[in-house]
């Protein structure tokens, strides 16, 4: 039997502020179920918390998916944490005895801490796409064994084909300097120690749906995009394949991508420049034993500026330094390697 599903996007960070794609994935999940999706964005809204009860005053759902994208703002010198404000809002959901299941990357960060603080009842880590709606047959019939499940274990559908743009006001993003995300895959292999996503499963998207989804939101009038994958370049062949196919689809856009220094090749960013890849951030480690575990080098850091220069790619790098017994040494060369070789940004 279809629910009736609300999905909170609770994020109200606006340095840029961030589409919640993974809700706007989740709900073409969901509805290819037969389950009827809501989605209810906080991020522009002056009092969230009347928002929500007024909503739920009006409106009676099954269950409700709490998204929870960070944790705190991050922020070394006037860091912000977010979960007292999610209290609040879950704590508004009780009033209405509305089982509550969390996700996103925040959650999936510490999963058994956040269940306990927020008080919520169920709680899915990693990507929600297949174990979501497996999740509520087994809600349905009585039959859960447990309160948290590992969404990595089941990836995505990668059958789906997403038609975003319509639950959620893109609008307001875009005047607040936010950009269009897309994803063509989830997961990382790499073995960062300070990752969440480290050493988990790939699943990858079928390359013609990724294409029509982009194709979808183009020709409703958007064409500046962000990737948000973890690192675009994971499996190279298919990185490759995805560049060639949306160069061959001549589309008015423009997109930047996260990458790690390795794999990689000339082709990789003669087809990144073809199919209009303006920007590159590049994930660089200085601990070079965070290096040797992800299998790269400076050489590998000097190629990958050589190529970006030479097909006229923006580089921008996201530096890890100061990892903890890492010697001041490490920081020292890596600050003297970028001083030596400027990236294009």
């Amino acid at each position: 039997m279809g629910l009736n599903v609300l999905l909170i996007n609770p994020n109200r960070m606006k340095r840029p502020p961030v589409i919640p794609i993974g809700l706007e994935y989740l709900a073409t999940a969901l509805e290819n179920y037969g389950h009827e999706v809501t989605i209810i964005d906080l991020c522009f809204v002056s009092s969230p918390i009347k928002k929500l009860d007024n909503l739920l005053e009006k409106e009676i759902y099954d269950i409700i998916g709490f998204s929870i994208r960070n944790i705190d703002s991050s922020i070394y010198f006037n860091n912000e944490f977010y979960l007292p404000e999610f209290k609040k809002l879950i704590d508004c959901i009780k009033k209405y005895k509305t089982p509550v299941i969390l996700g996103g990357s925040g959650f999936s960060a510490m999963p058994n801490e956040i269940m306990e603080y927020l008080q919520a009842d169920y709680g899915i880590i990693g990507p929600g796409e297949i174990i979501f709606p497996q999740f509520l047959e087994l809600w349905q019939a009585n039959k859960l064994t447990s309160n948290i499940f590992n969404g990595w274990n089941y990836g995505i559908d990668n059958k789906l084909t997403h038609s975003r743009g319509k639950k959620v006001n893109y609008q307001q993003y875009l005047a607040n300097d936010g950009i269009v995300g897309f994803s063509t895959h989830t997961g990382c292999q790499n073995q960062c120690p300070y990752c969440i996503e480290a050493n988990t499963n790939i699943s990858f998207k079928k390359i013609a749906n990724i294409v029509s989804e982009i194709e979808f939101l183009v020709n409703l009038g958007y064409h500046h995009f962000h990737l948000c994958d973890s690192e675009f370049n994971e499996d190279l062949n298919f990185s490759i394949e995805f560049c060639e196919t949306i160069a061959k689809k001549s589309l008015p856009l423009k997109w930047t991508l996260y990458m790690k220094p390795y794999p990689y090749n000339k082709r990789l960013f003669q087809y990144l420049h073809e199919s209009k890849a303006y920007l590159i951030t590049l994930s660089v480690d200085s601990d070079k034993r965070i290096q040797n575990l992800n299998n790269y080098s400076y050489d590998d850091l000097v190629k990958i500026i050589d190529y970006c220069n030479r097909y006229d790619i923006d580089l921008a790098i996201d530096l890890c330094t100061g990892y903890p017994h890492e010697s001041i040494e490490s920081t020292r060369e890596m600050l003297e390697f970028f001083k030596k070789n400027r990236p294009k940004t």
